[in-house]
């Protein structure tokens, strides 16, 4: 999994030479904090210096972070290039109007076109059939690596299903369901996300951070698809070759 973050590095630093460099993560859930830590991490230990930026907003018609004055704006992956999420394909272009734009690890649905941007895709198949042109990194949370795994083990079964309109609608979630994801979002402490999840052994789950966070984890889980490719795709780009008792069902019987 390394090569893929060395390949990575290479490439932001190639990038980020010269002038000022801004992390912006995507905006989200609590899983979305994930990739924001992984992130953060990645950037520290590559040693570029740059600045995050926490808020997004829209100044006059066109333009954002108005006492900016140019640069490289880093753009957190996720999966916000889908048809249910598609909010980050306005905010790079027009971030593009005044900065150099990087993409990181994405899932894309759709095909989008912006001359200029350096795209990464976050799995080998559909995302890179709809981007040929991006480059393959693991989604940044992995990059957290064993940073939360204790000794102690947990157990039983968690179940941590989706509710909202990226769920496949087909499973029957438990009474004792928990999703985590909604109860943070992409600028919240990620500690205790890790700390739910280790109280079990088993995990069940839609959500793919909560499958990412299990695999460090090293827990035992069981991964379903939600509403489109997404958790598939990163699961046999990510998962199945690189850690142990990982799980992917097409079929909705626990």
């Amino acid at each position: 999994m390394q090569d893929r973050f060395i390949i990575l590095k290479e490439i932001l630093k190639a990038e980020c030479g010269h002038g000022n460099v801004y992390y912006l993560p995507n905006t989200g859930n609590w899983g979305d904090g994930l990739i924001r830590y992984g992130t953060l991490k990645f950037l520290n230990d590559i040693n570029i210096n740059f600045k995050e930026l926490k808020k997004f907003k829209r100044f006059k018609r066109d333009w954002f972070f108005p006492s900016l004055r140019g640069g490289t704006v880093i753009y957190g992956g996720g999966g916000s290039w889908c048809k249910l999420w598609n909010k980050s394909n306005d905010k790079v272009k027009r971030l593009n109007q005044k900065f150099k734009v990087i993409v990181l690890p994405s899932t894309y649905e759709l095909t989008y076109s912006i001359p200029g941007i350096r795209f990464f895709c976050r799995d080998m198949f559909e995302s890179k059939q709809n981007m040929p042109n991006a480059t393959f990194c693991h989604d940044m949370a992995f990059y957290i690596g064993k940073q939360f795994l204790r000794k102690v083990k947990g157990s039983g079964k968690g179940y941590f299903f989706r509710y909202d309109k990226e769920s496949s609608n087909r499973i029957k979630v438990p009474s004792c369901n928990n999703d985590i994801s909604i109860r943070g979002d992409h600028l919240s402490n990620i500690s205790q996300f890790f700390v739910e999840i280790s109280r079990f052994s088993v995990i069940y789950t839609d959500r793919l951070h909560v499958s990412i966070a299990a695999c460090l984890l090293e827990k035992e889980v069981h991964l379903y698809p939600g509403s489109y490719f997404k958790n598939l795709a990163v699961y046999k780009s990510s998962i199945k070759d690189y850690f142990e008792n990982i799980y992917f069902h097409k079929e909705f019987d626990f």
